[in-house]
């Protein structure tokens, strides 16, 4: 059974729907099958070691795509490249196969030219081709992370806008969560106002976290009635309930907590 079957569907939805909008039906049919192909080839160069642990050994992958058309070659670095879209596609599929990626991971996108059968040994030339690199890019130090920010777009909450610069942001309904005995068991960073809208219903008292470690943000459901969610590139992730590991935010995201919502920046 494929390690990627768990998202395989799911990021495939999303790269049909936003490729048919592009670009039309026959060219999504298309660009899905070059896609698949891709994913299934990384998947082959995934690593067990010790105690079933899975690795991704190279930090630096180049995908070459090949057409003769000039067209086709412009629809491949819109459709792979623009907003790195293959590489965050190739990182779900990963993580969702608990795949550790080695530190400074990219994936570069790059077209070529192939004019003849002679050149390329098989009619019509292979659509792709990937080079593994074990060295990561040279690049610039850019310093450090900028510190991410939440802004509220559905529900009532004291401020407009939070800023998270701790190692743990607690959200959800009611300021302070106290035991039998009064005692206060946690305190939530960002505050869904009790009886504030219907949105806040949705928002349990202890909903989720949002947990900083090595410049990511990740977001943890801390089994919350309603569920949270994330809305990314055309698509809806579920963060499972009680996961410690939850999922990895990056800039844009919309985070739902029940039917609350909020925007994360970066």
């Amino acid at each position: 059974m494929s390690l990627f079957a768990g998202i395989e569907k799911t990021i495939e939805r999303g790269f049909r729907r936003w490729t048919e909008r592009m670009f039309g039906a026959a060219d999504s049919n298309q660009l899905l099958l070059v896609h698949r192909a891709i994913l299934e080839e990384i998947e082959t160069k995934i690593q067990t070691v010790a105690r079933g642990k899975r690795v991704f050994p190279y930090p630096r992958l180049a995908v070459t795509l090949a057409s003769a058309d000039a067209g086709r070659r412009a629809v491949y670095q819109t459709a792979f490249a623009e907003e790195g879209r293959l590489e965050k596609d190739i990182r779900d599929a990963l993580e969702s196969a608990r795949c550790e990626l080695p530190r400074g991971f990219q994936v570069e996108v790059k077209t070529t030219e192939v004019k003849t059968v002679e050149e390329t040994g098989e009619a019509g030339g292979r659509a792709f081709e990937i080079e593994y690199s074990s060295q990561s890019a040279k690049l610039p130090d850019p310093g450090p992370a900028p510190i991410a920010r939440l802004t509220i777009v559905q529900g009532k909450t004291e401020a407009a806008e939070y800023t998270l610069d701790k190692a743990r942001t607690n959200l959800g309904r009611l300021a302070e969560l106290t035991d039998s005995e009064q005692r206060v068991v946690r305190r939530n960073d960002v505050v869904f106002e009790e009886g504030g809208d219907e949105a806040n219903a949705t928002v349990s008292r202890k909903h989720a976290h949002i947990r900083l470690a090595d410049g990511d943000y990740r977001i943890c459901d801390e089994g919350s009635e309603f569920g949270t969610r994330v809305f990314r590139d055309g698509r809806t992730i579920e963060v499972p309930a009680g996961n410690r590991r939850g999922e990895k935010l990056r800039a844009g995201d919309e985070i739902y907590l029940g039917r609350a919502r909020l925007r994360f920046e970066q």
